[in-house]
This record gives structure tokens, sequence and C-alpha cells, in this order.
């Protein structure tokens, strides 16, 4: 096995489908804090390009918008992760290292994800 074969191995993913029926998308902020939401909660989404991003820098902004929060997920290549969602396959969703980011092109990488709880009076805080 190649030392590329053995990375790609190794390499963490930043999302993971659900098993058929689960009812909550799971996002990962960091090791050991969770936060999941309803998938019936989810209003909309919106894959959008960040615009003037730095090469090293985060290219894309995937914003998911469930009835208590917005859920802003920054990266590159995020159709894979929006694919899931319309498919209702979308299960977790972690950040990995920026390390891994050109490790495998193909694959999306997930670099910061923020919680934005809406207030009582309707809109996002933050």
């Amino acid at each position: 096995m190649s030392l590329l074969q053995e990375q790609l191995a190794r390499r963490p993913e930043c999302y993971e489908s659900s098993a058929p029926g689960a009812g909550f998308i799971e996002f990962q902020l960091a090791p050991g804090l969770r936060q999941g939401f309803a998938k019936f909660q989810l209003l909309h989404y919106s894959l959008e390009p960040e615009v003037g991003a730095a090469p090293d820098k985060p290219t894309e902004r995937l914003t998911l918008t469930f009835s208590t929060a917005d859920v802003v997920i920054l990266g590159a290549r995020l159709g894979d992760i929006s694919s899931a969602l319309c498919e209702h396959k979308l299960g977790i969703v972690r950040p990995i290292s920026g390390r891994y980011k050109e490790l495998n092109p193909a694959h999306p990488w997930v670099a910061e994800i923020l919680i934005h709880p809406v207030s009582k009076s309707g809109s996002a805080a933050g």
C-alpha cells in the first residue's frame, strides 16, 4: 500500500450518512461537543461561494436554516453534503483539519461549523 493510500485510509471524513429513518442531523463542533437538529425542522438551505476567499481558506458556505437556529458550514466542495441533505441521508457533519483539504480533491472539506440560535423575535442571533 502506498503512503497516499495509507493516508486516505486514515483520513477523517467531514460527514457521514444516516441510517434510514434517522430523525436528526448531528453537528460535531469539537471533540465531545455535539448539537443535533431534527430533520423535519429544516426550512431551507443555500450553498454559495465565499466571495474573495484566499486559496487556503474556505471557498464555500452552506447555510441550513432550521426553525430554531441557522447552521453555517464553511469549507470546500460542499455539494456532496447538500446532495446528502436533499436525499434525507445526511447524518453527521464535523470539521476536519485543513491539512486534509487537498488530500482527496473529490471529497468535501468542512473547515468550520457555526450555529446561530434564532432569537424569540425570529431573527438569527450573531
